[in-house]
């Protein structure tokens, strides 16, 4: 098997920069697989600690043999990570053809690979796959569900996989993703039927407010109605949320999951939609993510009692 090539993007943050790269060489297939990581540069005006942060990064990049082939790019001024990401997967991707990409914030199982690349050989041609996906959120899984993994159409962005014929469909106009999808009368759906307000996210980038390559890829995973392989144990967790992170932080990190020790088969199952899989999360994100009308206005009671009584 020809392992596709990784790239990890990274900026500022040394710590959890490093048990990426550490997690990552703990799988046996790196040892055969080219790294690509892009090291973001230093905004305007940064502050002599955000520079040290960005040196320290780039340091422990270069300080190991993380996979069999490692390259570096070190960017001299800020691009952001959406940019980043964009700029970097159509690079990458064009040269290989397929790509599994990485941030600095995840911790990966030792089998992460091994699924990743049995998932992007099998279903190389299957049009109908956007991407493979390697984390779970934390929720339980029916006992009826025996399949190792499953397909739906969100396509994730924490540790992921796709091919070149995926990629190119990629659309990166906020406003035209935006019009399809009200065209489409896929708003409703988009949303996990009002679970989480990812068409709201949509409007908030094309204004400026938020910065995000994920959500346009979402877009594009429903427009042109493809899949994403999910595994049924979480092979990646997400450790980013800490007070200094760009996008958010919650003191309850719902996104937190404990992260699989063994290798999930990528099996055969059926090449569709999996509803009732979208449902629960759906079902999830309603319960967590505090993104609901009725969960803000929860938030902000509790905050307010706090503050008149100074009681959580």
């Amino acid at each position: 098997m020809e392992f596709a090539p990784i790239v990890l993007f990274v900026y500022n943050r040394p710590d959890l920069t490093l048990n990426t790269l550490q997690c990552l060489r703990k799988n046996e297939e790196a040892k055969e697989s080219t790294l690509y990581v892009y090291c973001d540069g230093a905004k305007a005006g940064a502050s002599p600690e955000q520079l040290q942060l960005i040196k320290q990064v780039r340091e422990i990049v270069h300080s190991q043999p993380w996979c069999g082939k490692v390259v570096v790019f070190e960017a001299e001024k800020n691009k952001g990570l959406a940019t980043s990401v964009i700029d970097g997967v159509t690079e990458v991707i064009s040269k290989h053809g397929k790509i599994i990409v990485l941030e600095d914030d995840l911790t990966l199982s030792p089998f992460f690979l091994k699924y990743m690349n049995d998932a992007l050989t099998k279903y190389a041609d299957e049009e109908k796959l956007m991407a493979v996906h390697g984390y779970l959120y934390p929720f339980e899984i029916p006992a009826s569900f025996t399949d190792s993994t499953f397909l739906v159409h969100d396509p994730g962005s924490l540790g992921w996989g796709t091919w070149s014929r995926a990629w190119s469909k990629f659309e990166p106009d906020t406003d035209k993703v935006m019009m399809q999808i009200k065209a489409k009368g896929l708003k409703r759906p988009f949303d996990f039927w009002g679970a989480y307000p990812f068409y709201r996210m949509l409007r908030q980038h094309k204004n400026g407010k938020v910065s995000s390559w994920a959500i346009r890829w979402r877009g594009t995973a429903y427009l042109h109605d493809m899949l994403t392989l999910y595994p049924v144990k979480s092979l990646v967790r997400h450790d980013g949320n800490v007070a200094s992170a760009t996008h958010h932080y919650k003191e309850e990190d719902w996104l937190h999951t404990e992260v699989y020790q063994s290798p999930v088969p990528v099996d055969d199952i059926p090449v569709r939609n999996n509803l009732p899989m979208e449902k629960l999360f759906a079902k999830f994100l309603r319960a967590k993510a505090g993104m609901t009308v009725q969960a803000k206005i929860k938030n902000r009671l509790k905050k307010y009692w706090k503050k008149i009584t100074g009681h959580a």
